[in-house]
This record gives structure tokens, sequence and C-alpha cells, in this order.
């Protein structure tokens, strides 16, 4: 299956989430975006949405589990309790757990989980340990792999394309007036650099 890319705002980014979610097809996605904390929370939401999805695990990288339970706090905009790393823990009603992807690169996991969210996944995308990410991402055996970018600025993300069924770029800088203002800085930030908005 080619990767195909579609921009959308949130009322179609949800509606298309959902029917990959549900497609038998697709198996891995890619959510971009400018905006960290919007695509966490809607993919958790979307999840949370749909019956077939109660069981997963967080795959983390180059972060720790008290940074990543910061990201999910300010994105699922909830208090996420204190764990350790293999500890479950409730999101949305949804049994979660953390693993590292380091620790996965040689063998397969994920067998009882619904879904797996890679989070973040910008780090690797530079570093020599890119193809033993791609290993680890091989060895996932949840049923769908989500992989969601943070500080999407740039190019780097299409390192993946070739290991991704469908690639979602959530478009929220017009729902107020902050995201408007940090569009434009992202933007004039680029622009001295003379570099583009990737899309």
């Amino acid at each position: 299956m080619s990767n195909r890319i579609e921009k959308l705002e949130p009322k179609e980014f949800i509606k298309r989430f959902e029917q990959l979610l549900l497609d038998k097809e697709t198996n891995r996605i890619l959510i971009r975006g400018y905006f960290d904390d919007d695509k966490l929370l809607l993919v958790f939401s979307c999840l949370y949405d749909l019956k077939e999805f109660n069981k997963g695990t967080i795959v983390i990288g180059n972060t720790t589990v008290p940074n990543e339970r910061e990201f999910l706090e300010r994105g699922l905009r909830k208090v996420v309790p204190r764990f350790n790393l293999r500890d479950s823990f409730n999101v949305y009603g949804m049994i979660t757990n953390f693993v590292q992807w380091r620790r996965n690169r040689d063998f397969p996991f994920g067998f009882d989980k619904d879904f797996a969210v890679f989070h973040p996944v910008q780090s690797v995308l530079d570093s020599t340990d890119f193809p033993q990410f791609c290993a680890a991402l091989k060895n996932v055996r949840a049923r769908k792999n989500i992989l969601i970018t943070t500080n999407d600025v740039n190019n780097n993300a299409e390192k993946l394309y070739p290991y991704i069924d469908s690639t979602l770029i959530l478009d929220t800088t017009s729902i107020n007036k902050e995201h408007e203002k940090t569009y434009k800085v992202i933007q004039s930030n680029l622009q001295a650099d003379h570099k583009v908005l990737p899309y």
C-alpha cells in the first residue's frame, strides 16, 4: 500500500482518522501538524470513541516517562497518574502502558495491543538510530500503529513515508487567534533561515 498524504482541519481529520483506524488494510498511520497538543488530544479522543480500541501502548524513544507524562497531561488536558515504565494506567478508559522502542528493536512486541502510539518520533529522524527505530517499527504487532510527530516544522518526517500506509496532517492553524499567531511566528522563523513550511 502506498502512503497517502492528506491535510485536514479537525472535523475532517476526526472522520478520516476514525475511518483509517477501522480499515483493516491500514496498519501504520503518521500524524503530522504544527500543534503538538492538538495531535495528542485528537488521536486519543478518536481511539476512545471507537469501541474496538481498549488496550494500547505508548512507545517512547529519547524521552523519559516523567517527560512523556507531562506531554500527555498537556495534550489530553487531564491528570495522568505517576507511574513507571511497564505500569498500566488509564487514558480515557483505555488501559495503556509505556515501552521503549530501543528495547524492542530485536524482537516482536505488542501482540495483545489494539494500538501502539509512537510519541515523540522527531528526535530519532536525524539520529544514527533511525535504522534501529525502523526495525522496532517493523516489530510492533499492535493492530494499529500510530506515529505522532513533535516540532514538525521541516521535512524530516518524510523519511518515515516508506514505512507508513497513510499520513494525516492535522491543520489547527485557524482554530484560534493564538494558533494563528504561533503559525505566523513559525513561518517567519523559517523564512529568516531561508526555509519554507513543509506543508
